[in-house]
């Protein structure tokens, strides 16, 4: 075989053998890129020990300030900083917003039995997105983009009013889409009413008056805290938000 050809041969093994890595790369990444999308349980046990080992020495909760505003299941978020740096974890999880996942952890049951769930930022982010949007619309045309009654004092959002188109947001908890709903206040929220019928079902022995915020049912079996949403109570064997 003439040099040339034997040059030409190599160069031609050399490209496929970098396509091969490239390929393999996208189809089987290094990193588990799984990690930012969804929270293990190991990265939830890591967290749990860390806090309650903490909690046990210094007699309180290594947690991020937060004002009265903010919705209760969505308050207390773990401050890694401080579990970080004193020693309680070696890394942060990847799932984690702080190690650049897209989930804050939080920490409920405070003053009882704390205990460490997960907040998706993705979702909370999309709800305070289109709240602005929401805002801005209304001080443009000074009303609010309300389409159909869902519930009393909730409707569903007139998207075309808002220039954009209906985005897929979808549960933490079944998978399925959830829709967002908007409030004669101009609050925007996620509605849980169908995960919250779900869990209901679920777990039968629950009366409808087991709780003044049907949203706790949703963490019983579950990692993940309901986001930006109003509160529930059952209604006639319904589940039906109230502010």
């Amino acid at each position: 075989m003439k040099s040339k050809q034997v040059v030409s041969v190599v160069i031609k093994m050399t490209m496929t053998a970098l396509l091969l890595v490239v390929l393999s790369g996208c189809l089987y990444p290094q990193s588990d890129s799984s990690s930012t999308q969804s929270v293990s349980k190991e990265a939830i046990r890591n967290v749990q020990g860390a806090i309650e080992q903490y909690m046990n020495e210094k007699s309180v909760l290594p947690i991020v300030n937060s004002d009265t505003s903010v919705d209760r299941f969505e308050k207390f978020r773990v401050n890694f900083d401080i579990l970080k740096r004193e020693g309680y974890l070696e890394m942060l999880p990847r799932s984690s917003y702080e190690g650049g996942g897209n989930f804050y952890y939080l920490i409920l049951n405070e003053e009882t039995e704390p205990e460490v769930k997960a907040q998706s930022v993705y979702l909370t982010q999309k709800v305070i997105d289109i709240q602005r949007k929401v805002e801005e619309s209304h001080s443009k045309n000074s009303q609010l983009p309300l389409g159909d009654k869902l519930y009393e004092g909730f409707y569903a959002i007139d998207y075309k009013a808002l220039n954009m188109k209906t985005p897929e947001l979808h549960s933490l908890y079944s998978g399925s889409i959830v829709q967002l709903m908007l409030t004669e206040a101009g609050s925007v929220y996620i509605d849980y009413a169908s995960d919250i019928y779900q869990a209901k079902v679920a777990n039968p022995e629950l009366t409808e008056d087991a709780y003044d915020d049907w949203r706790y049912v949703l963490i019983l079996n579950s990692d993940y805290v309901p986001v930006k949403s109003p509160k529930y109570k059952f209604i006639d064997g319904e589940p039906v938000p109230y502010e």
